[in-house]
């Protein structure tokens, strides 16, 4: 699907029409003849457009040599998205998103639905005297700075809680869930290293930047994704030893239930045997007694409550 967008004076993203100036396409989910028939029309390699419909394509900047912008340039980022895992949990993997920068316009890919309009239209580039394709341009890639932090902080916030949980954990649910957190801290990883390469070439391009407003947003982009990234390398080493720390949690949990078990067990097998033995077909202390029932009531539970005792001394729970 192929969306004409312009931008207004007063920084609102609308459909452009044939009274409008036309500063953007953004193509969703783009079919091989809207590639062919763009890439034709600007003159740009259809891999500029195709890149975006394979998931595990890497974030790359691709420029002809040239003095000023004639030819298009391609900045391929990754961003987050938020997916369900196979184990039932919130995951997130990082996608490809192809911006190609021309003459005179803008033109965006992204796989999937992405709702750009009212985040771009609130964020800080939009407010700054920058040439409009610029400003869209920089506005995506800080936008996708701000979701990998967002998501980042997301996590941290998900690990307090798994650690709050930390000395009730007997079962996987956890570890299933810290599972998915680390993968999704992996793919962040990548996607911001890849990144930062892209803008950080972008930065020292004399092409791109032609204002001095977009050198410094850029930077500030730049900055973004280094903390992102930093913060998702320390989430990421926090999570795997809080996964150690789990999996021998669930291990001495499951162990002290299982002691439990055992002593409740071992107590059960005192009336057990009592009565095993009151059974057999001979002679035996308090069986002629009238109060013979009682008394060996009082012997099941004086000797439960001392087995309990010798146990619990033994520190067995």
């Amino acid at each position: 699907m192929i969306e004409s967008l312009y931008v207004t004076p007063n920084n609102k993203i609308l459909e452009a029409n044939e009274t409008t100036p036309l500063h953007w396409i953004h193509v969703q989910n783009p079919t091989p003849e809207e590639i062919a028939s763009l890439s034709k029309e600007y003159e740009f390699p259809q891999d500029y457009l195709s890149a975006v419909l394979d998931n595990q394509e890497i974030s790359r900047y691709e420029a002809p040599i040239q003095d000023e912008l004639i030819k298009p340039i391609l900045l391929l980022l990754q961003y987050p998205k938020e997916i369900t895992s196979p184990s039932g949990f919130v995951q997130f993997e990082a996608l490809p998103f192809s911006i190609i920068l021309t003459p005179n316009l803008l033109i965006t890919s992204c796989k999937g639905e992405f709702d750009f309009r009212h985040e771009l239209e609130k964020g800080r580039a939009f407010n700054s005297p920058l040439p409009t394709t610029e400003k869209i341009a920089i506005q995506l890639a800080w936008s996708f700075s701000d979701l990998f932090n967002h998501h980042i902080k997301g996590i941290k916030y998900e690990t307090d809680r798994l650690e709050s949980e930390l000395h009730l954990a007997t079962e996987n649910k956890q570890l299933f869930e810290l599972m998915d957190m680390q993968k999704s801290l992996v793919y962040f990883d990548s996607a911001l290293e890849q990144n930062l390469s892209v803008l950080q070439r972008t930065y020292d391009s004399k092409i791109i930047m032609t204002t001095k407003e977009g050198s410094v947003a850029l930077y500030d982009i730049i900055i973004e994704t280094k903390q992102a990234l930093a913060s998702g390398k320390i989430q990421a080493e926090l999570l795997g030893q809080l996964g150690s720390m789990f999996s021998a949690i669930v291990g001495n949990n499951m162990n002290i239930v299982m002691k439990l078990l055992t002593v409740i067990t071992i107590i059960l097998t005192i009336p057990t045997l009592v009565g095993g033995i009151y059974g057999m077909n001979v002679r035996l202390p308090f069986s002629n007694d009238t109060n013979a029932f009682w008394i060996l009531m009082f012997l099941i539970v004086i000797s439960s409550i001392a087995t309990i005792w010798i146990l619990k001394k033994k520190k067995f729970f």
